[in-house]
């Protein structure tokens, strides 16, 4: 591997070597380069290839060139000196501390240069409605988006008339152009928020939500063949999404109304996010990146992608009001929910200034935006963020990926948000002290008994009788 800017610099290395030989008096304390590392290409990092390994991959590539090119020159502490003398460090613990330093420092100057975005274009839609869990997007049955072999894996031309990527023209629940329309808005959308910062997409979440939480939870299934949800393409009538969570009960005009077991609330599925105070120091992007995050997990990877829509209590045999999407205080109690976290990645380049110091610089107009899974931890007892300092206290907690309650327990040790706004999210999220509903309905269920039994002493936790839109009186 030739790192040098060209051939004919050998020559300046010839003579500046020798000012930066690692001579045997050097103290403990002081390390200088054996080597003139100044004049090699700079090294050019991919996303996430900011890191230790990379760094030592690197100089130890480096060094060895300038070995070969000067096999007499004696190098006391060979690389690891190298290392530590271009970090201005004495220990290698210290040189890769300073390595994961620079790294954090150059993603969080790239994440600070995301422009911004303020109102979302998507085509048609009133958000408020959307979110509250009304309006055309919620309401109409068909695809957003489908695939041709989804029908020759159904029997092809000997069940369909028309076979077509576009769903406008299926035989059965054929998508309406408004719909159609205002799916491709919400694809080509995907696109800006991975490269701009969004703001909120109505007034009222806007205003903020107390809890530094907010959750989706949704009821029906609306597209089919995309292997998420009950919705086929000859039966998507009131179909249900993916289930993972269960609903404990709803609240409505003064009374309670419990939803132990399924035959009810069917299959419901919840996801939600969670986020810090608000700042633009580009070192939470999960943060300053929350709308987008929302967007993700609302209209692009549940609606477009998978077709999930509508709020828990839009299925008219369910009593109490909630929007589809909102501050986790404003939603009914449920076992848990899934989650999602933004994170970043920029390319970068790696060099050694005419100083002898390490540069890491981040490329300009590279840094995404990158949606994922939370990675959080499950609820400890008495574990406070001091605790989480400490690495071998650190060592009792346990991962609790995906979960919207993990990542809120994660965000707490943090220092990201208070225990009064974690006391919030426990009050929707009744799961949050009891990671055991991660395991299966079982628990769940066990667990929303046990949080309604202690909110509402001496009440049964059975279904109730609540009125259909008609005002007939049916069995919940």
């Amino acid at each position: 591997m030739m790192f040098f800017r060209s051939a004919t610099t050998l020559a300046f290395f010839a003579a500046a070597v020798t000012h930066f030989v690692n001579a045997d008096s050097e103290s403990e304390e002081e390390k200088t380069l054996c080597f003139d590392y100044s004049k090699m290409e700079p090294i050019s990092l991919d996303r996430g290839e900011c890191t230790v390994r990379k760094f030592n991959k690197y100089t130890k590539d480096m060094f060895q060139e300038m070995k070969d090119l000067y096999p007499d020159q004696k190098c006391k502490g060979g690389v690891k000196n190298e290392r530590m003398a271009m970090t201005g460090t004495t220990s290698e613990e210290d040189a890769e501390k300073v390595v994961e330093a620079m790294c954090r420092d150059q993603l969080a100057a790239a994440a600070r240069d995301l422009p911004r975005i303020n109102d979302w274009d998507i085509e048609d839609v009133d958000l408020q409605d959307f979110y509250d869990g009304i309006g055309f997007l919620n309401n109409e049955t068909g695809n957003f988006k489908q695939e041709e072999q989804k029908f020759y894996d159904r029997g092809g031309y000997d069940k369909y008339n028309v076979i077509s990527e576009d769903p406008r023209l299926n035989d059965h629940y054929p998508t309406t152009q408004r719909s159609y329309d205002a799916g491709m808005a919400v694809a080509a959308f995907y696109e800006e928020s991975t490269r701009h910062y969004f703001g909120a997409p109505t007034n009222k979440l806007g205003e903020g939500c107390g809890s530094f939480t907010a959750m989706c939870c949704w009821h029906r299934d609306r597209q089919y063949f995309d292997q998420n949800g009950n919705c086929g393409p000859t039966d998507c009538a009131n179909q249900e999404p993916g289930d993972n969570t269960d609903l404990c009960w709803t609240e409505d005009d003064g009374e309670v109304y419990p939803w132990p077991g399924s035959s009810t609330e069917g299959d419901l599925h919840c996801h939600g996010i969670s986020w810090g105070e608000d700042d633009d120091s580009g070192y939470d992007i999960n943060t300053m990146a929350k709308w987008n995050s929302l967007f993700y997990v609302s209209m692009y990877d549940h609606m477009y992608k998978r077709g999930y829509v509508g709020s828990i209590t839009g299925d008219r045999n369910i009593a109490g009001s909630q929007p589809m999407c909102g501050c986790v205080e404003e939603m009914a109690p449920v076992a848990r929910a899934d989650c999602e976290q933004v994170t970043g990645s920029a390319e970068y380049t790696l060099a050694v200034g005419e100083d002898g110091m390490l540069v890491i610089e981040k490329v300009d107009d590279t840094f995404e935006l990158e949606f994922e899974s939370c990675e959080g931890y499950e609820f400890l007892d008495d574990f406070e963020p001091e605790d989480y300092q400490n690495d071998i206290e650190k060592e009792e907690l346990k991962t609790s990926n995906n979960d919207l309650a993990g990542f809120v327990f994660k965000q707490y040790l943090e220092g990201k948000i208070s225990k009064d706004q974690t006391d919030k999210v426990a009050e929707t999220l009744i799961g949050y002290r009891n990671p055991d509903v991660n395991k299966n309905d079982k628990k769940r269920e066990e667990a929303c008994e046990e949080a309604f039994l202690e909110k509402f002493p001496g009440r049964l936790y059975e279904e109730r009788l609540v009125s259909d839109i008609v005002g007939n009186s049916i069995s919940a």
